[in-house]
């Protein structure tokens, strides 16, 4: 059975640092830094339509306890900020927390498109997929397509199914517990069943040491599948073909 997040969401941090079963000993923040300044660099530079996509409206979707809200207002400091997520008592904890987000309650699909009539320009998926059951990813695929303004981007950061480290972290985690992990070739298929063009995909978090070397070092071996995690990038562009291509970032 998986675990209630409204149980653990006033000890987040703690399960979350102790999912490392000590391998892992200091500050935990890096795990939500790396990831939006990762989302950040590429809404900044320029896709084939040669125009740079920082966001007026960005959504976290499956924001939990909103660890990842003050790293979305430092590198999004003109973005209008948004976070969803199934679980109350974490948005309580995301409220307290980032008071200049909007937070709200979705319970499925269709409660997306009731609570946003704006478009939005960028998505965030931080680890999330891997806890909604596998019957029910097209479904939400299909509704984060619908909430994105044309050009707009969405971005799906997993856990790699391919690092055996982070398959054991993942397996004795009790945050993680009934969770599957997902494979980027799986998510890639559900961003092309939901319309999204200019597929990429990268591994990332090699190194838990953030310096401007080590992440320069990261970003030239996006294409090994060793890092800790991965990401998937998918634009929501009208009439262009739909494919996978690596980057050239």
């Amino acid at each position: 059975m998986s675990v209630s997040f409204d149980d653990i969401a006033p000890t987040y941090d703690k399960e979350l640092k102790e999912s490392f079963d000590g391998f892992y000993q200091k500050d935990i923040s890096i795990f939500a830094a790396y990831k939006v300044k990762i989302v950040a660099q590429e809404c900044g530079r320029p896709v084939r339509t040669k125009m740079s996509m920082k966001p007026t409206r960005l959504l976290e979707f499956g924001c939990g306890t909103g660890r990842n809200s003050p790293f979305l207002s430092k590198w999004f400091p003109e973005s209008h900020l948004f976070g969803c997520d199934i679980s109350e008592k974490s948005l309580s904890v995301a409220e307290n927390m980032n008071p200049a987000v909007r937070y709200d309650v979705i319970k499925s699909p269709d409660d997306l498109t009731g609570i946003y009539q704006e478009p939005f320009d960028c998505i965030f998926v931080s680890n999330v997929f891997h806890h909604i059951p596998f019957s029910e990813h097209q479904l939400w695929f299909d509704a984060l397509s619908g909430l994105l303004s044309k050009d707009g981007s969405i971005f799906i950061f997993e856990h790699n199914p391919y690092n055996p480290f982070t398959k054991r972290v993942f397996k004795n985690s009790r945050i993680d517990k009934g969770a599957e992990m997902l494979t980027p070739e799986y998510c890639i298929q559900l961003l092309q069943k939901a319309g999204f063009n200019n597929i990429k995909r990268k591994y990332t978090l090699f190194f838990t040491w953030r310096n401007a070397f080590f992440e320069c070092l990261e970003r030239l071996l996006w294409w090994l599948p060793w890092g800790a995690q991965y990401y998937v990038w998918g634009q929501k562009n009208i009439g262009m073909t739909v494919t996978a291509l690596p980057s050239d970032l």
